[in-house]
C-alpha cells in the first residue's frame, strides 16, 4: 500500500490495520511495528499512535509503554461475552423499538437473507459476513439510540479479526433460517418474539456453542 493522502488519516490508517488483521497480515500474539508501518504508509507516527489507541479501546491490540504494541489473541470467553452483549443489545432494541422497523426495513431484511441464502448454495462466502452485518444493521440503525449503535459494531468485528476462510455452510444456513423466523415475527408486530430469537437463539452462546467451537478451534485460544 502506498502513502496514504486523506484528510482523517488516523482513521484511515485504522481502516488499514484492521485490513491487515481480517488478511492475516497481522495475526493475533504478533506485535506491531510503529516505525515500519509509518515508513511503508509515508505518514508520521501521531496518526498511527491515534489509529492504535482506538483499536485499544476496542480490545484489537494492547499498547505496552516502551516495548511495543501486541496485536490481542481471541479467547473463547471473549466470545462467549461478545455473544451475550450482542444478543442482549439487540434484543433490546427490537423489543423496544419495534414501533420503529417499518415494511421497508422488513423487505430489505428479506432481500439480504436471501442473497445469504444463494451465497452459500453456491459455495460463495467472499461477501458474507459483510451481508450479514448489513442485516443486522438493518434493525439496528432503526434505533434513536446512537450509543448503542456505535457500541455494537466493534464487538462484532473483534469476532472475526482473523481470515475468515472457516465458514461452516451448514452453520450459515441455520443463521439464515433463524433470519427468517426473526423476519416472520417482525411481520407480526412482536417485538418480544422477534428479541427473544435474537437473544435466545441467534446470538446464545450455548445454543451456537458447537458451530461456535468448529468455527474457532483454529483461530483462538480454547480455554477460558
Amino acid at each position: 500500500m502506498g502513502a496514504l493522502k486523506f484528510s482523517s488519516l488516523s482513521e484511515q490508517v485504522y481502516a488499514y490495520l484492521r485490513t491487515e488483521m481480517i488478511n492475516g497480515n497481522l495475526t493475533p500474539g504478533s506485535t506491531i511495528n510503529i516505525g515500519e508501518i509509518a515508513s511503508e504508509l509515508g505518514i508520521s507516527k501521531t496518526p498511527l499512535r491515534d489509529a492504535l489507541i482506538h483499536l485499544e479501546l476496542e480490545g484489537f491490540v494492547t499498547i505496552i509503554p516502551r516495548r511495543g504494541v501486541l496485536v490481542n489473541e481471541l479467547k473463547i470467553s471473549d466470545v462467549k461475552n461478545a455473544y451475550e452483549a450482542v444478543g442482549l443489545i439487540e434484543a433490546f432494541i427490537v423489543e423496544k423499538g419495534i414501533e420503529h422497523i417499518t415494511s421497508s426495513h422488513i423487505q430489505e431484511l428479506q432481500k439480504l437473507n436471501e442473497i445469504m441464502i444463494k451465497d452459500i448454495q453456491n459455495n460463495d462466502f467472499s461477501r458474507i459476513f459483510e451481508t450479514n452485518l448489513e442485516f443486522h444493521s438493518v434493525y439496528v440503525d432503526s434505533s434513536d439510540n446512537e450509543l448503542l449503535q456505535k457500541f455494537i459494531l466493534p464487538i462484532k468485528h473483534r469476532l472475526y479479526d482473523f481470515p475468515r476462510h472457516n465458514f461452516i455452510p451448514e452453520w450459515e444456513m441455520r443463521n439464515c433460517e433463524e433470519h427468517r423466523q426473526f423476519i416472520e415475527q417482525l411481520k407480526k408486530g412482536n417485538g418480544k418474539e422477534a428479541g427473544s430469537i435474537l437473544r435466545d437463539k441467534h446470538w446464545s452462546y450455548e445454543y451456537q456453542k458447537d458451530f461456535i467451537y468448529a468455527f474457532y478451534k483454529k483461530n483462538i485460544e480454547m480455554a477460558p
